[in-house]
C-alpha cells in the first residue's frame, strides 16, 4: 500500500470519528457520571468516617464497616494482581457492552445514511472506491470498540484508585500497599487489551450483518436489522419446534471467553479480608486453542460474507 493509499484510508476513518462524536463521547459521559457518583462516595465516607464506631453512613444509608474493607497490607502479590485484573475486567466488560450499543447504531446508520441524504453521490463523484469506504467504517467500528473502549477503562481505573487510595487511608486498611505491584496494572492492561481484540474479531458477523442491513434498507433498518433474524427464528421455532438458530447466536456471544481465558468458578471466592481471586486467566495453549476453533473461523467467514454484500448493495443499490 502506497503513502497516498494509506493517506486516503486515515482520512476516511478520521472522517467517521468527525461526524459520529458518539464514538468517544458516550464512554466520556458514562466517565463524567461515574467519577461524580464514586467523589460523592469519597466525600460522604472522608466527612462521614466515625472512628470510634468504626463505620461510615452515608446520608443514613449504607454502612461502610472497616471489618468488610480488605486489608491489603496483609495481601500477597497474587492477591494483589487477581484483585486489580478482577477490577479491570469489571470496568472492560462495562464499557465494552456500553460500546456494542453504541457501534449497533453507529453501523446501523453507516450506509443507510449517505443513501438518505444523497452524500453518496459525493463519495461516488471522489476517487474512493465503494470497498475502501465500507472497509473504513468497520475499521472505525473496529478501532473504536478496542481502543476507545480500552482508554476508558484505564482512565476510569485510574481515577477510581486514587479515590479508593484516599478512601482506604481514611478507613486506614493500607490501600497504598497496591502501588508496590506495578505489574499488577500493566498484566491486566495486556490481558484486556487482548480480549478486546480477541471479541473486535468474534463479534464480526454480528457488525458484518448490521452493515448489510445498513446497506439494503430503504427505510426502518432497525427493524431489518432486528426483525429478520427473529422472523428466522421465529420460523424455525413454529415448523420444526426447535430453538437451535437463537441458542447458536446467543452462545455465540459468550463462547470466546471459555476460548481467551481460563475462567474457573473458583475465580472469586471468600469475602471480606479474604482476596483470593485466581490470576492464572490466560495461557498459551487459550491462543491455540482460540486459533483452533472452527467457531472462529466460520463466523469470520459469515462475517466477511455480510461485508462484501454490504460493499456490492453500496454499489448498486441507488440513493433513497
Amino acid at each position: 500500500m502506497n503513502a497516498v493509499a494509506l493517506r486516503v484510508n486515515k482520512l476516511l476513518v478520521r472522517r467517521e470519528f468527525w461526524e459520529n462524536r458518539s464514538l468517544w463521547m458516550v464512554p466520556t459521559v458514562v466517565i463524567g457520571i461515574l467519577t461524580v457518583l464514586s467523589l460523592y462516595m469519597l466525600l460522604a465516607v472522608v466527612i462521614g468516617h466515625n472512628q470510634a464506631v468504626n463505620e461510615v453512613d452515608i446520608a443514613g444509608g449504607p454502612h461502610f464497616k472497616l471489618d468488610n474493607m480488605p486489608d491489603f497490607s496483609t495481601a500477597d502479590s497474587d492477591q494483589i494482581n487477581a484483585f486489580v485484573t478482577a477490577g479491570t475486567f469489571f470496568l472492560g466488560l462495562m464499557f465494552s457492552s456500553i460500546m456494542k450499543i453504541v457501534l449497533f447504531f453507529y453501523l446501523l446508520d453507516s450506509l443507510y445514511a449517505e443513501r438518505r441524504d444523497r452524500s453518496v453521490l459525493f463519495w461516488r463523484s471522489m476517487p474512493v472506491s465503494d470497498t475502501r469506504s465500507v472497509l473504513a467504517k468497520l475499521a472505525t467500528a473496529m478501532l473504536s470498540f478496542t481502543a476507545i473502549t480500552f482508554v476508558a477503562t484505564v482512565a476510569l481505573e485510574l481515577i477510581l484508585l486514587v479515590f479508593m487510595l484516599i478512601m482506604g487511608s481514611v478507613l486506614g486498611v493500607h490501600p497504598w500497599s497496591i502501588l508496590l505491584h506495578p505489574w499488577s496494572f500493566l498484566s491486566s492492561w495486556l490481558l484486556l487489551a487482548y480480549g478486546l481484540i480477541v471479541q473486535a474479531i468474534w463479534f464480526l458477523p454480528y457488525f458484518g450483518w448490521v452493515m448489510l442491513a445498513s446497506s439494503w434498507a430503504k427505510k426502518a433498518p432497525f427493524l431489518w436489522a432486528v426483525l429478520v433474524p427473529l422472523g428466522i427464528m421465529g420460523a424455525e421455532g413454529w415448523v420444526f419446534h426447535s430453538a437451535h438458530i437463537a441458542r447458536m447466536v446467543a452462545l455465540h456471544s459468550l463462547n470466546w471467553l471459555a476460548l481467551a481465558y481460563n475462567f474457573v468458578p473458583e475465580m472469586m471466592k471468600g469475602n471480606g479480608n479474604d482476596l483470593t481471586l485466581t490470576t492464572h486467566m490466560m495461557g498459551i495453549e487459550n491462543l491455540g486453542r482460540l486459533l483452533a476453533s472452527p467457531e472462529l473461523w466460520v463466523g469470520t467467514a459469515l462475517g466477511a460474507a455480510f461485508i462484501y454484500g454490504a460493499i456490492w448493495l453500496r454499489r448498486n443499490r441507488s440513493e433513497i
